[in-house]
Parts: C-alpha cells; sequence; structure tokens
C-alpha cells in the first residue's frame, strides 16, 4: 500500500449541495484535478478508496460537501465521468462474462442490452437464450429468446439455420425496444456472424457505432467436411466484420497477424490488443493439504483434454492417494466423461452448466491445480485464443497446467504460474503434477501476481476509447 494524501477539490465550477454522487463508473488519468464532475440527483453514494498496483481497491462511504469533495490524491486521480451510454453487448453462453466483461459493461454505460446465446448445450434450461436488460448496473428485464435445440450430432449441419434465427431476434428486439432504450450508442460483440449483423445495423442507423472485439479464427481444414463448410462459411463473415467495424480490437497478436499473411488486412495498419481480464481475489488461500484437488471450468468436449486426465486416474491417486477432480460446466461431450468417471479412482463431481460467479469462484478458490490441457490439433479453435478459465484460474491463486497451444502459455511458463506440457508426452502431465504440489507455495503466488497483470478494470477501457 502507498502513501496517500488528502486534498480539497472544487467539482465542476458548480455549487454541489447536499446531493450524494457515486464514484464507481469513473476512470483513473493522470493531473491534478477532478475534471468532468457534473451534479446529478439521486447518483447514490460516493467511494473513493485506496489505489494500489494499478486499481481502487477497499472502497468506502464519504459525502460530499457543498462546495468541494473530499478525494484521495496520488500520481494516478480518480476522475469521475458521467454515464450516458448504451451499448448492444452480443455474446454466446457461457462466456457472456468471461474475464468480467459483462461486469465492466453493466458499471460503464447506463443501459446494457445483453443477448447470450447458446451453441453448445451447456445447460438443460429451456430458455437458455436470454435478452437480458440492465439500466444502472441493475438487471431489470429478461426476455426469453428462440432456441431451436437439435441433436448435438446435427450441431453444425443446422447451423445456417440457427444463425438466421439469432439474426432474426436481434433484429427484432432492438426494433420493439426502440422506443424504450434507443439511441443505441454502441454495438459490441466477439463473434463474426452477429459482428456482420452490427455493421448492418449501423448502415441503417439502428446503432451508432460497432466494436468488434475478435476473439477466434476458425481453421477451414477439418476432418468432418460439414464442420469444413461451415467453417469456410463463416470465414466470409469473418473477412468483413473487421473491415467494416467502427473498431476492431483483437485478443493477441496471433490473431492479427495471421489476417495480415492471408492479406485481409493491411499490412501498415495497427490494431489494439485487448487481452481477456483477470479479477484477482484479495488474499489467497493457505498452503497445500491432501486430499489433492484438481479442477476444469469450461465447456466440456474432447478438445480440452479431459481425457489426458482419466487416461492417468490410477497413476495420480497411487501417488497422491484419494483425489478429487471438480468438472464445472456442461458442454457436448459432458455424458462422456460422466461415463469414464464410473470406472475411474478419481472422486469426480459434475456440477454441469452454473451460471451463479460466486459459486464458481468458490469452488475453483479450494482446489490446487486448473486444468487446461487444450489438445493441440491443427483444427483447434482454441489456438488462436485467449484462455478465459486460465485467467479465472489465476485470479484466484490456482497453479495451472496446460499445453502450449496459447500464446499464453509463455506467460505460463516464464512466471511459474504453472506448468506447460506437451499432451503426447503424457508422463509430462503426471510431473507436473509433482511439480506444483512439492512447491505449491511458490507457484500459488506467483498464478496471483500474473493475474493482477491482466486486471480487467485497467484493459478494458482500450475496447470502447476513441468511439
Amino acid at each position: 500500500m502507498i502513501a496517500l494524501e488528502k486534498f480539497n477539490c472544487t467539482v465542476g465550477g458548480t455549487t454541489i449541495h447536499d446531493d450524494v454522487f457515486d464514484l464507481r463508473y469513473g476512470e483513473l488519468l493522470h493531473g491534478n484535478s477532478v475534471k468532468g464532475f457534473f451534479p446529478k440527483p439521486n447518483w447514490g453514494i460516493i467511494r473513493t478508496g485506496y489505489y494500489t498496483n494499478g486499481r481502487i481497491s477497499h472502497f468506502y462511504q464519504r459525502f460530499l460537501s457543498k462546495t468541494s469533495c473530499l478525494a484521495y490524491n496520488t500520481s494516478l486521480l480518480y476522475q469521475v465521468m458521467k454515464k450516458y451510454k448504451t451499448i448492444v453487448y452480443v455474446n454466446f453462453a457461457p462466456y457472456e462474462n468471461a474475464g468480467k466483461i459483462l461486469d465492466y459493461l453493466t458499471s460503464r454505460f447506463d443501459t446494457v442490452l445483453a443477448f447470450s446465446f447458446k451453441f453448445h448445450s451447456v445447460t438443460r434450461q429451456r430458455y437458455s437464450d436470454l435478452l437480458t436488460v440492465y439500466t444502472n448496473g441493475r438487471k431489470i428485464k429478461e426476455y426469453p429468446l428462440i432456441h431451436a435445440p437439435v441433436l448435438s450430432t446435427l450441431t453444425f449441419f443446422l447451423l445456417p439455420l440457427r444463425s438466421l434465427l439469432i439474426c432474426i431476434q436481434i433484429i427484432y428486439y432492438l426494433l420493439r425496444l426502440r422506443s424504450i432504450y434507443a439511441p443505441y450508442h454502441i454495438y459490441f460483440t466477439v463473434n463474426a456472424f452477429t459482428a456482420y449483423i452490427g455493421n448492418v445495423l449501423r448502415s441503417y442507423g439502428v446503432v451508432q457505432k460497432a466494436i468488434f472485439w475478435v476473439w477466434d479464427y476458425y481453421p477451414p481444414n477439418h476432418k468432418n467436411h460439414i464442420v469444413r463448410m461451415m467453417r469456410w462459411i463463416y470465414w466470409q463473415f469473418d473477412k468483413h466484420a473487421g473491415l467494416m467495424a467502427d473498431k476492431t480490437v483483437f485478443l493477441n497478436d496471433r490473431l492479427v497477424t495471421l489476417r495480415k499473411d492471408i492479406h485481409i488486412l493491411p499490412q501498415d495498419k495497427s490494431y489494439p490488443i485487448v487481452p481477456i481480464g483477470t479479477d484477482p481475489v484479495n488474499s489467497i488461500l493457505p498452503k497445500f493439504r491432501l486430499p489433492l484437488k484438481l479442477v476444469f471450468f469450461g465447456v466440456v468436449k474432447k478438445s480440452h483434454g479431459l481425457d489426458l486426465v482419466f487416461d492417468h486416474d490410477k497413476e495420480l491417486c497411487r501417488l497422491f492417494g484419494e483425489t478429487e477432480l471438480h468438472v464445472i460446466g456442461g458442454g457436448p461431450d459432458f455424458t462422456h466423461y460422466r461415463k469414464r468417471a464410473i470406472h475411474s479412482p478419481l472422486k469426480t463431481h459434475f456440477y454441469g452448466y452454473v451460471k451463479k460467479e460466486n459459486t464458481i469462484r468458490n469452488i475453483i478458490s479450494k482446489c490446487h491445480i486448473g486444468l487446461a490441457p487444450y489438445v493441440p490439433e491443427e483444427s483447434n479453435v482454441s489456438y488462436y485464443s485467449d484462455p478465459s478459465k486460465i485467467k479465472a484460474y489465476l485470479s484466484l491463486g490456482v497453479p495451472v497446467i496446460t499445453t502450449n497451444v496459447f500464446t499464453f502459455s509463455k506467460k505460463i511458463s516464464k512466471s511459474k504460474s504453472g506448468v506447460v506440457i506437451n499432451f503426447y508426452h503424457p508422463i509430462e502431465y503426471i510431473s507436473a503434477v509433482q511439480t506444483i504440489v512439492n512447491n505449491f507455495s511458490r507457484y500459488q503466488k506467483n498464478a496471483f501476481s500474473l493475474s493482477k497483470q491482466y486486471l480487467y478494470t485497467r484493459i478494458y477501457p482500450e475496447l470502447f476509447s476513441d468511439v
């Protein structure tokens, strides 16, 4: 904690009476005064706090005086900004709040219309597709969306029909709710097809600006010819979505380099990089104690590598005795792993799709090692993505075992916040578990330290700057 000093400041040159304001939606800047703070009745409670490591922490409440406010000054000041914008946010379950992005949006914008569509079968709820409306950070309305349930074997075959349904519903609800929530200042999404929809809506004046945060690339090479064809169709939208958007942001350099190499993006233009953010806890749990607890969080499918864990379960239990495996999430191969667990010595807990984030964090925080053993296949989408599950583990000080699929794997190795293994050398998996267990305190601290470098409140403002 660094030393702080108090100072008095006038507020926007305006006489402030005993109104109460809310500082939660401010941003940090260099300078020596508080700017852009205008009185607005009934904003709530003013909050200030300590500034440490690039974040505001340990908030507590204070009231404004008539003509000045009490604040805390370091080299960075907390700038209060009036919230005024409405944003349309489109994503797919279970990634709506990956890296706390939805939490950031609901704290930064007056109104958020959040569309959540289901691609994989992550939940058995009848209405898993939802439009949720948030105002001033509070959920005020939910609209169930139509979802066409299909067998997992037909998922890709019927993808054009499901995509059309998504398109129709986005347009329908934005037009239907226009009189209540418009103008829609920003349309924000992470998917090429839904980004293309946003660009079209902007051209017709339904939304004002379109932002595409590029999360993925689907390699066209795949052993299944139907999947290969669907990826080719998706790529046609992907090629144009980023060029047409008002702002295009990428998760990592690999996504930018790929598009420049195939001449989709101009070679001489630079693009902002914003990775998945983290939300580090205030403190991490104590030292390692048996039984060993492993955790897997995310979509349950074979390309995420859980078979590696079950293939070597007996050896792991022989070394560590009773061992627990906690699987949080649903997906196309959920039943496959339930069956494997029946014959495994691992004490496996399947939670299915868990919507409450506090529940997820509570489960992960009680485990010792986070698993992300992605299969390094050429057609694996994860190669071009950013590991939201790994960021979730690190935020809770949980060391990671992963494979060299992500560019982020280099950060894991260099920081010693986990162990990167060769998926095709299974002995490395057992060795990685032993390495972390034998040096648990060090790996735990390193994981927590790495997570603080990606604090979401510090990196997400770039998504919406200059728009």
